[in-house]
């Protein structure tokens, strides 16, 4: 049996679940309580590998795990992950829990079942939604129709509608030597985890009848949340000019506007399909009718 195969039907029996989370080698596992874990399997002796899950995991708000799967861990290894909060699991403990995890499968065949929604609980700032096959996101309408877009570029385009993530966020942040609250929306690419401004005043349909693609769901909303976090607190830390006049000066002085990260609360509104029209490389977005690059959406 493939060990990812044994390892998500040990997550299922521990009353979890994995997801296709990105990048894809690793095991993304949600514990449905707003806690969960990645974990990669190392098969040689390679610390580039394991630098490399840390930079691509360094943000993910559970726990990181390596299990090791070669005869010789490698001491640089076990102290890297040890000064980067990874919990190395030895070969032999890994054999130990894949090989305990086979017997209860064998000697158990009841899958315990997981809802679909889950509350969330008093003061979090997340909500967990698991899209089960025949509910999948609504439709955003595109404002831009094919013929404009032809029109435009003057090429045929395909209709894309790619998932995203929406969400609200509420801060206190310090202008100058002043408390102020801000709130606004953002959102995440499900695709490729990009953030930007959430845009308003859309309409949501349950279809779209006429001919489209869908892009696959990589990023789940638990692990765009805390892109949606880091990116608020990056976007709105600024300086901002000020003029004010007397009867002699002009003078301009600069306060510096600084959120104060601890106050961000951040809450899962739903997940949609967002329409772009596809043309090659050359993209036309299907709400607001920028042109952009194709990279910017996958």
């Amino acid at each position: 049996m493939d060990i990812r195969i044994l390892i998500d039907e040990m997550v299922k029996s521990m009353g979890y679940r994995t997801y296709p989370g990105y990048p894809e080698e690793y095991i993304w596992v949600d514990h449905g309580d707003g806690s969960g874990e990645v974990i990669m399997l190392l098969e040689s002796s390679d610390l580039d590998k394991v630098r490399e899950f840390h930079s691509s995991t360094v943000s993910f708000p559970g726990e990181r795990f390596l299990f090791v799967l070669n005869d010789d861990p490698n001491k640089d290894i076990l102290s890297y992950c040890k000064g980067h909060k990874i919990t190395s699991v030895t070969r032999d403990e890994t054999a130990r829990l894949l090989g305990k995890a086979l017997i209860d499968m064998q000697l158990s065949k009841k899958k315990q079942k997981r809802p679909v929604v889950r509350e969330p609980r008093e003061n979090k700032d997340f909500i967990l939604v698991y899209l089960e096959e025949g509910n999948n996101p609504r439709y955003i309408r595109p404002v831009v129709s094919g013929e404009m877009v032809t029109n435009s570029i003057g090429l045929r385009s395909d209709l894309i509608f790619v998932p995203h993530h929406f969400f609200s966020y509420t801060m206190k942040v310090m202008e100058g030597d002043n408390l102020s609250v801000k709130e606004g929306n953002a959102m995440v690419n499900a695709v490729n985890g990009r953030v930007s401004k959430s845009i308003n005043g859309y309409e949501l349909l349950d279809t779209w009848p006429t001919t489209h693609r869908e892009l696959e769901l990589k990023w789940e909303p638990l692990s765009s949340m805390e892109r949606a976090k880091r990116w608020i607190s990056d976007s709105l830390e600024t300086e901002v000019v000020e003029k004010s006049e007397t009867d002699a000066f002009i003078i301009y002085s600069r306060n510096r506007v600084r959120p104060l990260e601890e106050t961000i609360k951040v809450t899962f509104i739903n997940t949609c399909y967002y329409p772009i029209y596809s043309s090659s490389a050359l993209v036309m977005d299907g709400f607001t009718g920028e042109i952009k690059s194709i990279t910017d959406y996958v």
